[in-house]
């Protein structure tokens, strides 16, 4: 993903707003330039083929990967009259893609077990009350020092083993989701912290981690307990 993809659409949203404002006019609008879009990309590529005997061959690769790139910012811009978090939906569609994803997918035996990644945790309860004592702590001090990869890792991996007690009951209740939103919470801080992560055998960027991101917390949480 471009790096300059978030920043230049919302100036573009911006620009938008102050000359168009935002009401469900505008929204339909936007919608509406994203199947324009699509529609010159369609257009291209029939032109790429020829397939017009009249007008033989107008366009090339290069033009329809060019009308491809304006489809991807028209619906980059109409998503922002939708969400306040552009971005952060876009991942989660991206994980949801990667988990459907059967080339990527890991067997079963690739990520410690939970009963062995949990062997020596603390009770359910305790880490309940750690979590939540934690959290309490980071909310009353802001301006304090940046989150502890601790926290991320110990409520992760309590979300996933009330999310399995859950599983085995045959009632997640949502649970599962909960614990998978952690997961990818813990594995954004690993993409961008300091690499105290242990990286095996899957790195936080590794397809099968966004794919089975409570296997990564197993993994993690399985050598970070054997350092305590």
């Amino acid at each position: 993903m471009s790096a300059a993809l978030w920043p230049i659409t919302a100036r573009i949203v911006t620009a938008l707003n102050t000359a168009n404002g935002t009401g469900e006019h505008e929204t339909a609008m936007r919608l509406m330039k994203v199947m324009e879009e699509a529609g010159e990309a369609t257009a291209a590529y029939i032109g790429m083929t020829g397939q017009n005997p009249r007008k033989g061959t107008t366009h090339t690769r290069a033009d329809v990967a060019d009308e491809l790139c304006d489809v991807i910012i028209a619906a980059t811009v109409a998503l922002h009259a939708f969400t306040t978090t552009p971005p952060a939906v876009l991942d989660a569609k991206l994980h949801a893609a990667a988990r459907r994803l059967h080339e990527i997918e890991v067997g079963p035996t690739a990520w410690p077990t939970p009963e062995d990644a949990y062997a020596t945790a603390p009770g359910i309860t305790y880490e309940i009350a750690w979590t939540a004592s934690t959290a309490r702590t980071l909310t009353e001090n802001p301006h304090g020092d940046d989150v502890d990869r601790e926290y991320w890792l110990r409520k992760a991996a309590l979300l996933d083993r009330i999310a399995l007690e859950h599983e085995a009951e045959g009632v997640p209740n949502g649970t599962d989701e909960i614990a998978a939103n952690a997961a990818r919470q813990l594995i954004e801080a690993d993409q961008h912290g300091e690499g105290d992560y242990s990286g095996a055998p899957y790195w936080p960027e590794h397809p099968a981690t966004l794919a089975h991101p409570r296997g990564y917390v197993r993994q993690e949480y399985a050598v970070w307990a054997e350092n305590q």
